[in-house]
């Protein structure tokens, strides 16, 4: 039984990775009003078909907040085999390399031990409450990777702002 929520829990870390990799703010140009309010949008609607299509929730700050240390440390050890896995398998098969979200994790989460994660990510929460909804994912792009790499996904500018 163990095994299958261990399992489920990498199947869905994959599925976020794959889906909320695509909803970071990674370009340089200013947003307008307009333009921020339908990157909002298109985040709930993606957040939300991730929900539907994985029939589970995205981590966000509320949940987090509840979680005891080992859960939160359980999670960061799931996203981190996830990215590992495929970390590995871009460098046994040169054919799949590509400069995306897994390999901005890499560069910037690098050597970065996994309770201080865990305390990175519960300190966000705590200095930010307005920030409760924001997924954990979006939380460690916005604070520990993008803060730490040269370019964004598929190599386009950074908007460092953030």
């Amino acid at each position: 039984m163990k095994k299958q929520n261990v399992l489920g829990i990498c199947l869905a870390v994959v599925f976020l990775l794959g889906f909320m990799a695509c909803s970071f703010n990674v370009l340089a140009a200013e947003k307008s009003p307009e333009q921020k309010a339908e990157q909002k949008a298109d985040r709930k609607g993606l957040e939300q078909g991730l929900e539907d299509s994985l029939g589970m929730p995205v981590l966000k700050g509320d949940l987090w907040q509840k979680m005891t240390h080992d859960s939160k440390v359980a999670f960061v050890w799931g996203f981190g085999h996830v990215v590992s896995i495929e970390y590995y398998m871009m460098e046994k098969f040169p054919e799949l390399k590509r400069d995306s979200y897994v390999s901005k994790v890499v560069e910037g989460m690098a050597n970065t031990p996994m309770n201080e994660v865990v305390d990175r990510v519960t300190r966000h929460y705590d200095m930010h409450p307005d920030q409760i909804e924001m997924p954990v994912t979006s939380v460690l792009w916005d604070t520990m990777i993008k803060p730490n790499i040269k370019t964004g996904i598929a190599g386009r500018p950074l908007d460092k702002k953030p």
